[in-house]
Order: structure tokens, then sequence, then C-alpha cells
């Protein structure tokens, strides 16, 4: 939601805007400038604050409200109401006595900042790609249990020195020391179950669905939804369309044999919604697999589809959409407690575990050492599943330079809090959702059984094409001179993929291609992203 580069002697400095930049002294603040969010800044004697926030539906604020001295009363009064904004925020406090600032993020994790503090100074980006032009190194922890498949979600990033702040998180900085504090745990599962009937809990979830949608001010044609064909998609443009009429819809068409399925779901809801639907062709839009830096900076935590994302992304923004609404959260609404004598089906369990196996083949003792080590780094249970900010961090710095600002109604803090404490019968199966969808789209889009849309069987078979390619690049291997990977299995790992197209074996293969292709990058940082002022990033 900003960016910043403060040196903590500056924060002695009168603070003054210049073309919507804060400045103090040589450093400064810069919002994110959207028609989605607004900026807050509020000062007294002594101390200031600015906060960067998802404008809420109810409020008057405008875009840039820059509020001049007011008394100490006063501040106290803005500063209590910044904390508990009902959207999500990114807020600077800063106390001139001392040189002492504090960063601090709201509950929802949509667009999180990184930072890099030094002993005199701290730089805030909502793109690591700003700090990339300054030599990293990778840290080898978080990186083996990214190739063990671990869903990581920390403070402790996979470069050193860098430090994501995670929802409801601080970072508290003063001359020569920088401190993160966590937040306290919270766990929904906890709560007393909501003691609804069907019907009952079917017309809450609807109703409060529809609230989460109103929440921030929008108008129709300022709308876009991401519309894959399944349930948790859906579910979001069934609550929009009643709050708004029509919108669009823009979706990525699978190839094989799950295209024609796919292509008639999403047929049929919209024309019953009346959405105005686009579509992208993935076979239009194959991910790039070359392993070679290249001009476009690669994540850790990346976007495996992000060709198609970017052509999705650019349509909707073309026709003037402001908010993207996605249905990134709906998989953990309705969990199984384990109390509950659940019937599985399929081959997830199992697949999983297959998967796990074949990317501990790939790794070196050390990096098995590491991950066989207690995670002592995660950040706590929040209100928002981790699936859903790990989601985040990965598609949000790209909206946000398409001009797109993400909203993830199926991840808000409220619904995930009344779905998971439904009774046993309204979860199982997610009754509560599929009753929603078949009261406004018809029982027969989503059968009970209905085979949900994947990518999985797209990254396979492309491997499976390029693997000769991929074989003679990884002849040389970035992790494994870090000690990471064994050469030799990476080699067979890839044969076994490209032969057999297999998903197990594949998924530690994906896993390790993109993290090979940042840890390149990562060496030739410098070269691709060099700052020659020797700052961190420039605000222009």
């Amino acid at each position: 939601m900003l960016k910043a580069e403060i040196a903590l002697h500056d924060l002695s400095c009168h603070p003054s805007w210049n073309n919507g930049v804060l400045a103090i002294g040589d450093s400064w603040v810069k919002p994110h400038r959207h028609a989605a969010l607004e900026t807050l800044f509020v000062c007294t004697e002594g101390q200031w604050l600015l906060v960067v926030r998802e404008r809420h539906a109810t409020a008057s604020t405008s875009e840039m409200d820059i509020t001049g001295p007011v008394s100490a009363e006063r501040f106290d009064e803005l500063y209590r109401a910044c904390l508990v904004w009902p959207l999500d925020y990114v807020m600077v406090e800063v106390a001139k006595a001392g040189h002492r600032m504090r960063v601090r993020s709201g509950a929802y994790g949509v667009a999180p900042v990184y930072c890099r503090a030094t002993t005199n100074a701290l730089a805030v980006s909502w793109d690591l790609a700003d700090f990339l032009a300054h030599p990293l190194s990778m840290n080898i922890d978080i990186a083996s249990h990214f190739l063990a498949l671990g869903s990581i979600y920390s403070a402790q990033h996979i470069c050193s020195g860098i430090t994501m702040l995670t929802e409801r998180a601080s970072v508290f900085v003063e001359p020569g020391r920088a401190r993160y504090q966590y937040p306290a745990a919270v766990d929904t599962a906890l709560a007393s179950p909501a003691q609804l009937d069907a019907d009952e809990a079917e017309e809450a979830f609807g109703k409060l669905l529809h609230g989460i949608v109103m929440a921030r001010p929008a108008v129709a044609n300022e709308i876009a939804v991401e519309l894959s064909g399944g349930m948790d998609s859906a579910t979001v443009a069934s609550a929009l369309t009643k709050a708004y009429g029509a919108v669009a819809s823009r979706g990525i068409l699978l190839s094989g044999d799950e295209r024609t399925i796919q292509v008639e779901r999403r047929e049929k809801i919209a024309q019953r919604l009346g959405l105005r639907d686009q579509t992208v062709d993935i076979d239009a839009h194959l991910p790039t697999l070359d392993l070679q830096p290249g001009e476009r900076m690669v994540y850790p935590h990346a976007e495996l589809y992000i060709e198609a994302f970017d052509n999705l992304w650019g349509s909707a923004k073309a026709q003037g959409r402001e908010l993207l609404f996605t249905g990134v959260g709906g998989d953990e609404l309705f969990p199984a407690y384990q109390d509950e004598t659940v019937q599985k089906t399929g081959t997830d369990g199992s697949l999983v575990g297959d998967a796990r196996e074949y990317a501990g083949k790939l790794l070196t003792p050390r990096a098995r050492s590491a991950i066989q080590s207690s995670r002592m780094f995660d950040a706590p249970t929040g209100p928002v599943p981790v699936s859903s900010l790990l989601a985040g961090a990965c598609q949000a710095p790209h909206m946000l330079r398409h001009g797109l600002w993400p909203v993830n109604p199926l991840s808000d803090p409220r619904l995930v809090a009344f779905c998971h404490r439904l009774p046993r019968a309204s979860r199982h199966g997610r009754a509560t959702m599929r009753g929603y969808l078949g009261t406004r789209l018809g029982d027969d889009v989503f059968p009970l059984h209905y085979v949900k849309e994947t990518f999985a069987r797209v990254l396979p078979e492309l491997i499976s094409r390029h693997a000769k390619t991929l074989a003679s690049q990884l002849r040389e291997c970035a992790l494994a001179d870090l000690g990471l990977v064994d050469h030799r299995a990476a080699l067979a790992l890839l044969n076994q993929v490209a032969t057999t197209r297999s998903d197990a074996p594949a998924a530690p293969l994906i896993a390790f291609l993109w993290l090979e292709r940042f840890a390149r990058q990562l060496s030739n940082g410098s070269e691709i992203n060099a700052a020659g002022s020797g700052r961190v990033f420039k605000s222009a």
C-alpha cells in the first residue's frame, strides 16, 4: 500500500507533501495511489502518522485527506480510529523524540509490504523487486522448506535481511535497533458452533457475504470478477450481481479434456447472472520455463501462470475496472475438524504425501536437516487463512502494477469466523455454499460431485515438451551450488516428469524450477535492477 525510504535522523525534520509524496528531510513516504485507497496524514507536537487504507463505503474520507497539526487529544482519537479500521491498511507512526518509528499492518494481508532495516534507516515497499538492487543472500532454512513444499507465511523471508510485514504485525525501528512483533494468535475454530439449521445458515451466509462485497465504495462498471467456473468464484459473482447488477467477468480457459466442461459451466453462470464475460486461453499464454534471468522480475512465491493472468488483469484495467474480486479463500471456508468423522474421497491426501516424498529425494542432507527441525518462524494463526495470505503475496504486486486492487470476499475474517463455527452438516460438502449457489444459479450448475477445474495438467505437459532445453540449462544449478539440491536428483526428477507427466513428481520439480530461476536472478540482481544512486529505490 506504500513505499518509503527513511533515514532515522530525518525524523526530526518537519514532514511536508510534494506531488503525492510525504517528504521528511531527504526521506520520503509514497502512498500507493488507487481509487480503492485513501491516505490519512495526521500530526501533532512531536509525532505524526500516515495510514494508507482501503476506502470504506460508509466513510467520507477523500483519497488524500491531509489533516494539519491537531491537539494531542484529537491525534489520539484519530489514531484509535485507524487501529479499528474495518478494512485493510498499512500505518506508519513516528515519534520525533529518539527518532523512533513503527510500521503496522491491518488484519486482511491483501497486499503485504516488505521492510529492510539497517542501523540508521528503513526501506519499505509492496514490491519485493525494489530491494533486489542490493546484494542479497538466500535464507537456507526458508528455501529448504519451500523446496519441501512447505507453505510458509512468515516475517522471515527467503531473502536474508528482508522482512515481510504479516497481517496485524508491527516492525519497530530506532537508531541502532529494529524489532518485529507478531500479533496474538486467533483461532476461529475454538469458538462455540453456531446453532443454525440449513436454511438459517444459507440465509446468514448470503447476508454476510452481501455486506462484505458492498463494504467498499464502487459502481458496476468499475468491478471485474475472476470467474474460473468453480464454486468459489461463482459464489462471489453471484453476490456481486445481487449487489451491483451486471458486472464484468474474466477467466482463463484450460486446455485438454477439462475445457469443454469448464466452458459449459462458465456459460451457464455468465448467462444466468448476466455477466459481461471474456476469457483468456491458457494455450496462448503458457508459463515460461526459461531458467535464465530476464527482464521480467520473478518472485520466490510466484503466481505460476502469471503470463495468462497478466493478460486477464491487463484487459480488465483497459476497460476501466478498478476492483478485481476473486474466489481466493473458498477452499478453507468449510473445514473438517479432527473430532469429526469424514468420508474422504479422491487421492488428494496420498498425492500430497507422494509429492513431498519426491521433494525429499531432491534435497541434500543439509536441506533435509533444515526441514526436520521445528519451524519456529511461522506467523501465528490469524483470522485470514494462510493460503489466502500467500495468494495475496503471490498476486497482489502484479495486480497493483496493473492498476487493480484485489478483493477476496471469501477470505474476509468475518465470513471465515462465521463459516468455521457452522455445524458440521452445514460445512460438510460445502452444503451452505452449495445451497446459496443453488438458489441463484439452479442445482444443475454444481451437482454434488462435480469435477473442479484445475491447472494441474498444464505444467507437466509443458515440462515434457521442453525437457531437453531445461536439462541443458541445468548443467549449472544455482541451488546445487548453494548446497540445497542434489544436482543428479534434480535431473532425474526432470526426466521422470518428462516421461510420465505425473502430478506427484511434478509438484516438487515446479517448486525447484521457480526457485532456481529466482536464485539465478538474485545472483545477477545488480545487473537486472541496478540503482546507481546507491539507494534501495527511488520515490519518483
